[in-house]
């Protein structure tokens, strides 16, 4: 299956950052994300609490840049180069359509696609224990299983129970208020989207009235 790079006959980042790597084979295995992260990211765990985040910098008082997208496609090619080399064609398929949607949304700058998750979801993400995971249970968007690879502060969960290392859904949430694998929505401080989910609960109320009046007098 073609890539969205080369769909669009474009140089793939993430086969140009590995060429110039050496051990090219082992640097798709094991994709080095540090460029595609937070300075924050790089500090470790066992200073933060389970309330803290990396993801408290000034990255939440600006408005997401065509860069950002651009960034996180990179950061999801990495993994896609890497499911090239396992051969995992249902994921390689989801990586392909997040990249897409990423690069369409860089070149849109970002307008077209929904809104960042609120900085109070972002920051309250639970902490889900190992002893919670399942053994076979793998992030959604890296592939790699927790028990193999995660540490006991790295895997959390959105309300729609897809789980997920926080290095990969973060990124993510700072763009779109979704989740990348069923999109159920999460909060969003966007003031257009709070306005149109009040708009839609109204409906939905002025909606169950009429038929509750309906039902009275019929």
């Amino acid at each position: 299956m073609a890539s969205y790079f080369e769909d669009r006959s474009l140089e793939d980042p993430i086969h140009s950052r590995t060429k110039q790597q050496q051990g090219s084979h082992r640097a798709v295995l094991n994709p080095d994300l540090s460029a595609f992260m937070p300075v924050e990211e790089t500090e470790d765990r066992s200073n933060r609490g389970p309330s803290s985040s990396p993801h408290t910098s000034d990255n939440f008082n600006r408005p997401p840049s065509p860069g950002d997208f651009r960034r996180l496609a990179e950061m999801f090619g990495a993994f896609r180069a890497r499911e090239d080399a396992v051969g995992d064609e249902v994921h390689q398929e989801f990586l392909d359509n997040l990249i897409t949607q990423l690069m369409d949304e860089a070149g849109a700058s970002g307008k077209t696609g929904p809104p960042p998750a609120a900085k109070s979801f972002i920051r309250d993400l639970p902490i889900v224990h190992l002893r919670d995971v399942k053994r076979e249970e793998a992030c959604v968007v890296c592939n790699e299983h927790f028990h193999e690879s995660s540490d006991q502060l790295s895997i959390t969960r959105l309300p729609c129970k897809h789980a997920f290392d926080r290095d990969c859904i973060v990124p993510w949430l700072e763009l779109h208020n979704n989740c990348p694998a069923c999109r159920a929505e999460v909060p969003s401080d966007d003031p257009d989207w709070i306005r149109k989910k009040r708009e839609a609960e109204l409906a939905k109320y002025a909606a169950e009235a009429e038929m509750d009046q309906d039902w009275m007098y019929s």
